[in-house]
């Protein structure tokens, strides 16, 4: 049986923070937010085995 959610590491890009965050592999892509600097971040599994996820910062912001 596959595994429904992808669990990894990121980088924040605004202020250098590592984080860890899960996603679903219904639905890869996810927004986050850093728990140091608050910035909104989409996050993308950067492979199937990788552990780690693309980053970059969101367009929309999760607090709202």
């Amino acid at each position: 049986m596959r595994e429904s959610h992808f669990y990894g590491t990121y980088r924040c890009p605004v202020c250098g923070h590592r984080d860890a965050a899960e996603v679903s592999t219904d639905n890869m892509n996810r927004v986050v937010e850093c728990s140091y600097c608050y910035t909104a971040l989409e996050v993308t599994p950067r492979g199937n085995d990788s552990g780690r996820f693309a980053v970059q910062v969101a367009e929309a912001p999760v607090r709202g």
